[in-house]
């Protein structure tokens, strides 16, 4: 945990970010009296406007260097998403949700100095159900918008060719949720988001719905993922924007990159996954009696390894060393299996790989 503590302060005070920026938009845009009513006199584009700066505040902490060392969830609903998909552990993510409340209160309180009497007109961007609205029908809203947020999410951190523009996309999907949906909710998706104004403004009414509202999405969408495959196929990260700037905590991350002589794999040890080679080579070594070791085989992009101690479910007889700096995809036994069967073309190339081996040496080794 102590390891870790960089990460929870990325959390909280990107979560302070997030919220003084939003925060601070929605008092601009709303507080009364305010230009803005007469400069867009549209509510939809206002609405519109708040959420691209609420929406783009968020990004930017993302792309940040709070946001690569942390993940940047920024969102409670969302780190119990990826708690339920075991790519984070129970203490991380209870110290991921401390410092999200933390960190919005501290926002909030930045923006009710520095606003005032403006930002307390507008309750401190209270989310309330909208006129016309009851709170069932505020509840529901808030399960579907913050459901979309996190399948949103799910998809595209574990499509390699997408990862890069979660932060965009979720970003994008939430200043258009606050223009179409604002209006019923008040488009929270984020219980730290609500509790903060709340806690603050000592307005707790209907709050309990958006608790339940995000975690309930949370939960859809795990649950809708697992059942389409995506929970197997997917090995992404846990954060918005992975980068190797900074260690990762999260569990299953698949973009891994190692620098050279980097052992991806020790001899003796049990065999819990394989890898797909992106970029680099590595080079497999097999330990004779007399303790040294020689090399067997090169491997490069596109190749395997790990993968026959992964199917034979047997301890690793030789070791793997990167020769130069490598991007290598992790899969787990499971993640493997179904690589395997919902690819046809990733087995082929994977059978052509191993009788490539058997043809080359006839010395047995499971790596």
């Amino acid at each position: 945990m102590k390891h870790h503590w960089p990460a929870y302060l990325a959390e909280f005070f990107g979560t302070a970010v997030m919220m003084g920026t939003g925060i601070g938009a929605v008092v601009l845009m709303w507080h009364e009296g305010s230009s803005m009513g007469e400069w867009i006199p549209s509510d939809p584009v206002r609405r519109l406007a708040t959420g691209i700066l609420f929406a783009g505040g968020g990004t930017l902490v993302v792309l940040s260097p709070l946001g690569q060392r942390s993940g940047g969830h920024l969102n409670p609903a969302m780190t119990f998403a990826f708690w339920l998909r075991k790519k984070i552990s129970s203490l991380d993510a209870l110290c991921y949700v401390i410092a999200q409340i933390a960190g919005a209160l501290l926002g909030v309180l930045v923006v009710a100095a520095i606003a005032g009497e403006a930002a307390r007109s507008v309750d401190l961007g209270l989310t309330r159900p909208g006129v016309g609205y009851t709170p069932t029908i505020a509840l529901i809203a808030e399960l579907i918008i913050t459901f979309s947020l996190i399948f949103l999410v799910f998809w595209a951190v574990d499509k390699r060719a997408v990862a890069r523009f979660t932060p965009y996309l979720a970003g994008l999907l939430i200043a258009l949720l606050v223009m179409i949906e604002a209006p019923v909710s008040g488009t929270s998706l984020n219980p730290a988001r609500s509790f903060a104004p709340a806690m603050l403004s000592g307005i707790f009414n209907d709050f309990w719905l958006y608790v339940v509202g995000p975690v309930c999405g949370a939960v859809l969408a795990v649950v809708l993922y697992r059942q389409i495959g995506g929970e197997k196929s997917g090995t992404g990260c846990a954060k918005l924007h992975h980068t190797d700037r900074y260690p990762c905590l999260f569990a299953g991350c698949g973009y891994r990159r190692f620098p050279a002589g980097t052992r991806l794999i020790d001899a003796g040890t049990q065999s819990d996954r394989a890898f797909l080679i992106r970029q680099g080579e590595v080079e497999v070594r097999y330990r004779r009696d007399d303790g040294n070791e020689i090399s067997i085989a090169r491997l490069g992009p596109g190749e395997w390894v790990g993968e026959m101690g992964l199917l034979l479910n047997m301890p690793r007889s030789a070791s793997v060393v990167a020769l130069t700096n490598v991007e290598v995809d992790p899969l787990t036994a499971e993640n493997f299996e179904y690589l395997i069967a919902a690819h046809p073309e990733e087995g082929l190339r994977l059978m052509r790989q191993l009788a490539e081996r058997l043809h080359r040496s006839n010395q047995g080794y499971v790596v």
